[in-house]
């Protein structure tokens, strides 16, 4: 897997590297999209495709959680997808043009607003202007420091991920998505489908 960078600025970070998010990243990268970083509060990726034995269909083939899993990590390493584990998400700020900030915690865990940079980007109207990133404050779990993180879209997919207030906080609802999924095939078969929805929209926006 490849080494990630904190200052980097990434097309867009998936938060969550279980069932959902994986495939997710995989869907994305499956379209070109690879400047993309998966975050995973423990060790390995996997989340209930490590334990579970039942069969599960994807693509029209049947695989085992540990098969199915080891398939998206075999794609992953091909296309130098980067990833980051041990890092717990514990909020996200977004800059607007006016250089304020505004956050919005997980599991109520709150950190100082950070300022994010600002980059640029063409408009509809093929004149240059200024995109608010995404600052993601994520806490390393082993040296139990504090890091940053940087991405224009996001997608959530952990479990608490509807603990975020999207609309109140000001976050634009349509640069991040969320994937639900009660089920693990249905986890499976969401962050599929959101990945390649953001995957498509990325590419627009190239």
């Amino acid at each position: 897997m490849q080494e990630y960078k904190q200052l980097e600025n990434y097309d867009c970070i998936v938060v969550g590297g279980g069932a959902s998010g994986l495939a997710a990243i995989s869907a994305m990268a499956d379209l070109g999209i690879t400047n993309t970083l998966l975050l995973e509060k423990n060790a390995e990726a996997g989340g209930s495709l490590l334990t579970d034995s039942e069969p599960l269909s994807l693509s029209g083939k049947s695989f085992s959680g540990k098969a199915l899993l080891a398939q998206f990590l075999r794609l992953i390493d091909i296309y130098e997808v980067k990833t980051a584990f041990h890092r717990e998400l514990l909020s996200v700020s977004l800059n607007e043009m006016s250089r304020t900030s505004c956050t919005i915690p997980v599991m109520n865990k709150m950190s100082q607003d950070s300022p994010a940079p600002l980059i640029q980007n063409k408009t509809a109207d093929g004149e240059k202007g200024f995109l608010p990133v995404f600052t993601l404050t994520v806490k390393n779990t082993i040296s139990q420091k504090d890091e940053l993180y940087y991405s224009n879209y996001l997608i959530l997919a952990f479990s608490n991920s509807k603990t975020f207030s999207l609309h109140d906080a000001g976050i634009p609802e349509d640069r991040v998505k969320m994937i639900e999924g009660k089920s693990l095939s249905d986890a499976l078969t969401q962050g599929g489908k959101v990945g390649r929805e953001m995957g498509e929209l990325l590419l627009r926006k190239k």
